[in-house]
């Protein structure tokens, strides 16, 4: 049986992919990054999505597994997104792309094979 979580995860994960992607068109080059602000925007938006879906993870799964998915500060980079983009610290973003997300990515995955019995 399906769960919520699981199809909240599978989402998170396929924003993760758009990040991938969009690290693999534009380069894994902060130099590119901090110059080109559609770069800049695409990946900013995908945060924003999984900083928003985080919150919709039942209460339960997000406390069992907090020591692996640090949940609120990814709430907390959206919150950033949406109410003070002005505020973006951009040297974070970049780490939390090229650190984060591929563990979040294999956090999402692996827990999916796991729970998912199609």
């Amino acid at each position: 049986m399906r769960t919520k979580n699981i199809d909240i995860l599978e989402r998170i994960k396929a924003y993760c992919e758009d990040i991938d992607d969009a690290v693999e068109r534009f380069g894994k080059d902060k130099m590119i990054f901090d110059a080109d602000r559609d770069y800049r925007n695409s990946i900013c938006m995908s945060l924003l999505q999984i900083g928003e879906l985080t919150g919709h993870l039942s209460e339960d799964f997000r406390e069992e597994t907090k020591e692996i998915i640090y949940w609120p500060a990814i709430k907390g980079m959206r919150n950033l997104f949406a109410h003070n983009y002005g505020a973006l610290d951009i040297d974070r973003v970049w780490e939390t792309v090229i650190s984060d997300i591929p563990q979040l990515y294999q956090f999402c995955d692996e827990t999916i094979q796991t729970f998912d019995v199609r």
